[in-house]
């Protein structure tokens, strides 16, 4: 069986080191792999960790809204790091298992927090193929804790939330 892993690679890597730092003892870390982060216990401030999702397309990179996380683990899936324009259209690097092409639609980027990276990882990926409205009622539907970020015809950006990450008490960035 051939088998392609690397929709949740980063995730799984980063599980496979908090396994390590929780097998040493460690009570507070956070970790983070190319955008994929697991966190536990505190900060050096004595708070929960403070994980910033970021603004697609901000130059340079800035926090569009922070998420206070102790215990569990923060994915993203988006179209702005890695993409390429033509003739005006916007390809992105996931692509639409249905139609075997890049995807089309103005999500930006999808953020889901879950227990573990693996499924943070995973989760990220299908909401964001999904698209912004199959994505969203998916995430609602399952409970998911889910951030969307919707791409608009002028340029701006429209924040949807899940119920259940609401939940979590973020808060927007500057």
């Amino acid at each position: 069986v051939l088998a392609n892993l690397s929709g949740i690679a980063k995730g799984f890597g980063v599980d496979q080191a908090a396994s390590a730092l929780e097998g040493l003892g460690i009570a507070d870390y956070m970790i983070e792999v190319g955008g994929e982060i697991r966190t536990k216990g505190r900060n050096g401030d004595g708070r929960p960790w403070q994980l910033a999702i970021e603004r697609p397309d901000a130059m340079p990179q800035r926090a569009l809204r922070v998420v206070p996380l102790d215990g569990r683990s923060l994915a993203t899936s988006g179209d702005y790091r890695n993409f390429f324009l033509h003739e005006g259209r916007r390809y992105s690097h996931e692509i639409d298992p249905a139609r075997a092409v890049p995807v089309g639609h103005a999500l930006a980027s999808v953020s889901v927090v879950a227990y573990d990276c693996t499924h943070a990882d995973a989760w990220s990926t299908a909401l964001f193929v999904l698209g912004p409205e199959r994505g969203f009622e998916t995430a609602h539907r399952l409970g998911l804790a889910a951030h969307f970020v919707v791409r608009q015809p002028d340029g701006s950006f429209v924040e949807r939330q899940s119920t259940a990450f609401a939940a979590l008490g973020g808060y927007a960035a500057g």
